[in-house]
């Protein structure tokens, strides 16, 4: 799970400093004003869903991942999962509960996101052990979360360059993530042996707590390569004034 969530709030400040022409509706906000960031993360998520291509961003919902590699090598879940051509759905219905640190003078940043359902699908390719189960398959997978809680949080500074504009330089990010309920389907498990995929795929969902708590580690670590990714791409390519109203 790399490319998990910074998305919301970029799209909607990248929007916001790049002359493109929005909605009336939407919220434009000065530095520090939390609760209009908040908004404005809301908006992009539900009327920019299919990004804006004038900017370079891609469509929000569904967010595609071309690659995404899970490797768990330790303890209970020993694999290898690799991931391609993945959309992930459910931004669009995204509730934002905080964005904190787009002051003025921005260090610390952070973003809370919950969705209702979130999912992955796309090819994978697995190898390995789960639980006291080996494993192995190549096909197309589904991957299932209800109530996801997403927390992001990074530093940074501002840097002058020789535009003699100041951008914003992300330094460490750190991600974490919740869900009262994971599912997981793979298809073409064990060379297509639909007995032995069926009961696999039934262990799976039936001991997901297991599971996921094995994965969590790896996961978080995918997500947040997908986060400073997308966070870079916006703060590397607008001055930060330009994302904000004037606060005089």
């Amino acid at each position: 799970m790399n490319r998990l969530v910074i998305f919301v709030l970029l799209a909607g400040l990248v929007a916001l400093g790049s002359g493109i022409k929005l909605p009336a509706s939407y919220s434009q906000c000065k530095t520090g004003d939390e609760p209009c960031v908040v908004q404005a993360i809301t908006n992009t998520f539900q009327k920019f869903q299919g990004g804006v291509p004038a900017l370079g961003l891609a469509s929000l919902d569904p967010l595609r991942i071309d690659e995404m590699d899970i490797v768990q090598g330790t303890g209970p879940v020993n694999i290898v999962l690799n991931f391609k051509n993945v959309d992930i759905t459910g931004f669009k219905d995204v509730a934002v509960k905080k964005a904190k640190g787009f002051t003025e003078t921005p260090n610390v940043m952070e973003m809370n996101l919950r969705l209702p359902v979130a999912s992955l699908v796309g090819s994978y390719k697995i190898k390995g052990k789960v639980l006291i189960l080996p494993i192995q398959g190549e096909g197309i997978s589904n991957m299932t979360m209800v109530n996801c809680d997403f927390l992001m949080k990074w530093n940074g500074a501002l840097e002058k360059r020789a535009n003699g504009k100041e951008y914003y330089q992300m330094n460490k990010i750190k991600a974490t993530f919740d869900t009262t309920r994971f599912y997981m389907h793979l298809t073409n498990l064990f060379n297509g042996d639909k007995a032995l995929g069926d009961n696999m795929n039934q262990f799976l969902n039936d001991n997901w707590e297991d599971i996921l708590k094995e994965l969590k580690p790896a996961i978080i670590g995918a997500f947040t390569k997908i986060f400073r990714a997308i966070i870079t791409n916006v703060f590397e390519n607008v001055p930060y004034e330009e994302l904000f109203l004037p606060n005089a």
